[in-house]
């Protein structure tokens, strides 16, 4: 039984690899269960030992990018009072997906429509928890802000961020990472960030 379990893992995780990858490069309609099959060295056929469709690999993508998010941005207010700190915190931990996992969120930003309407409104609930510890924490510290400001500027913060993800620029992560902090703290402060 473990070893059905060890050989398993490494195969599913290979075919989320190989389906990010391509839906990342060539865009979710233009990619076909072969296509994954053999990116991952596998026959088109056995990718439904693991996954009953192309569509429940992109809905497994798009959540795994949701969970090790929202997991982060719920423990970071939880071990930070100061608001200050939590906020760096909560960019750090979004500037760090976004760039070192940018062909996920690259999926996850441009290829969620392509899911049937129930997974996107779970989707789009999940967000919105992820968003409740950046608005709790912006609301400390932008006492000049009603509620529904502070929401608008963290939605738009990290729709920022994310589309950091599709960009294709020739610029090196550790720059990429300072100029992303840089901006989003710039937004969600409403005033020029420090550099570091």
């Amino acid at each position: 039984m473990s070893r059905v379990t060890t050989t398993a893992r490494p195969r599913r995780e290979l075919l989320l690899q190989s389906a990010a990858d391509l839906f990342s490069a060539r865009g979710y309609h233009a990619v076909g269960i072969d296509d994954i099959g053999a990116a991952a060295g596998i026959s088109g056929p056995g990718v439904y030992r693991h996954f009953a469709s192309k569509q429940a690999l992109l809905e497994a993508l798009c959540d795994r990018a949701l969970d090790s998010m929202l997991e982060g941005a719920r423990e970071i207010p939880a071990h930070q009072a100061d608001p200050a700190k939590a906020l760096a915190a909560l960019v750090d931990l979004h500037v760090d997906f976004a760039v070192g996992r940018r062909t996920l969120l690259g999926v996850w930003t441009r290829e969620q429509r392509a899911l049937p309407d129930e997974v996107r409104r779970s989707l789009r609930r999940r967000l919105r928890a992820y968003e409740q510890p950046w608005r709790e924490v912006l609301g400390r510290l932008r006492e000049d802000l009603p509620p529904d400001e502070v929401a608008v500027a963290v939605t738009a913060t990290l729709s920022m961020l994310n589309t950091a993800a599709i960009v294709d620029a020739d610029v090196s992560p550790d720059r990429l990472a300072r100029l992303l902090r840089r901006m989003a703290l710039s937004a969600l402060l409403g005033r020029r960030a420090p550099r570091h």
